[in-house]
């Protein structure tokens, strides 16, 4: 379960916004780039691989892990299997190479902590995301070495934003 739980932690940067009232100090208005990011990252996700440091995610777990984004915030459905921080926000920078993403769980042992990550929007339907610890440092790379503490992720997308 520990590597659940940190897939969910770092699964909580996975998209974002940056608004005026961005918690994590984002600029006051919001690229073309980024709404066009936060339109394409909005949707429901299933993990599709996933490595958590160093260590293939299991299938399994993979297939049950389901990420609902809309605009900047996320949550896990209660049916996913992921069993800490159900709900966050995140913001990104899509100016940055890699594109950057920044998320804070609100809730579960790291609520309130930044989780800085990278992203890639590979097409309309498929994204991957690398994630560091929370608090840590952001990854430079798509990669999850052992003792790296870094999380790396494939997400396909299976539908559109449910209601809540």
């Amino acid at each position: 379960m520990k590597a659940t739980s940190i897939l969910a932690i770092a699964a909580v940067a996975v998209l974002s916004e940056s608004c005026a009232n961005n918690p994590l100090g984002g600029s006051t208005g919001e690229s073309p780039a980024a709404q066009r990011d936060y339109e394409l990252l909005s949707g429901t996700w299933q993990l599709t691989r996933g490595v958590d440091n160093g260590k293939p995610v299991p299938a399994s777990v993979a297939r049950n892990t389901i990420l609902v984004t809309d605009r900047n915030t996320f949550r896990f459905p209660k049916a996913s299997g992921v069993g800490t921080h159900p709900a966050g926000h995140f913001t990104v920078n899509p100016n940055a190479r890699p594109k950057q993403v920044d998320s804070i769980a609100e809730g579960g042992s790291n609520a309130g902590q930044v989780t800085h990550g990278i992203y890639e929007i590979i097409d309309a339907t498929h994204q991957r995301a690398c994630w560091g610890p929370p608090g840590g440092p952001r990854p430079t790379e798509f990669k999850s070495a052992p003792g790296s503490g870094r999380i790396l992720q494939y997400w396909k997308k299976i539908g559109p934003v449910p209601p809540h």
